[in-house]
């Protein structure tokens, strides 16, 4: 016998799932074309995150980093050589470490743009 219509089960049969309570694997973009709401409730004590807010913190964290790179290269000024393919360079150690980080940034920079032009170019044949 059954109570609050829940379905007998013996343990030799299976329970079978329910479709309403599936999600399909990919959402379809048609079927709510309104915004979501936001999951936390703007209320008296919420405060919501700016643009400039984060921006402004960025600057700070930043301006911290170059305070801190400034006082290595400061402290690392004995020369050393710097050898690349045929040039040969004598510069300060500071130095040299801070040029080796920028070609690093633009190596990771070059490659974060190709993938940017990937996915446009993927997101362009989708529509």
């Amino acid at each position: 016998m059954t109570r609050n219509n829940e379905a007998e089960s013996s343990p030799d049969t299976t329970p079978t799932p329910d479709a309403s309570n599936q999600v399909p694997a990919y959402p379809d973009p048609a079927a709510s074309t309104s915004p979501k709401a936001p999951s936390v409730p703007d209320g008296p004590g919420t405060k919501r995150r700016t643009l400039a807010g984060s921006t402004w913190v960025s600057m700070i964290i930043g301006a911290l980093l170059l305070i801190l790179l400034l006082v290595f290269i400061m402290q690392n000024q004995h020369t050393v050589d710097l050898t690349l393919f045929a040039w040969e360079f004598t510069v300060p150690a500071g130095v040299g470490v801070l040029l080796a980080a920028i070609a690093g940034a633009l190596i990771m920079a070059l490659v974060g743009g190709v993938r940017m032009l990937e996915l446009r170019r993927e997101l362009k044949k989708l529509r």
